[in-house]
């Protein structure tokens, strides 16, 4: 296992979960590309994709396994 970093965001349920697919390409390495990439995303995500979601758009560090893939899509 590893830790790595992701954007999240807070879905209508109410839960923190990863922004994007549970894939190694969508995890960083360190919490300043993981906050890189959320800047770079974010006017398309809160046009496009999770609307008014976008003001919870946080990075949080992520358990994953050695191939990438975090080992859970939820966050506390």
């Amino acid at each position: 296992m590893k830790t790595m970093f992701a954007i999240t965001h807070v879905n209508g349920d109410g839960r923190r979960t990863l922004t994007f697919a549970n894939q190694g390409r969508n995890h960083y390495e360190t919490s300043q590309a993981a906050q890189q990439a959320l800047w770079d995303y974010e006017p398309d995500l809160r046009a496009k994709v999770i609307g008014a979601a976008a003001d919870t758009l946080e990075v949080r560090p992520v358990r994953c396994y050695d191939h990438g893939d975090a080992v859970g899509i939820y966050f506390d």
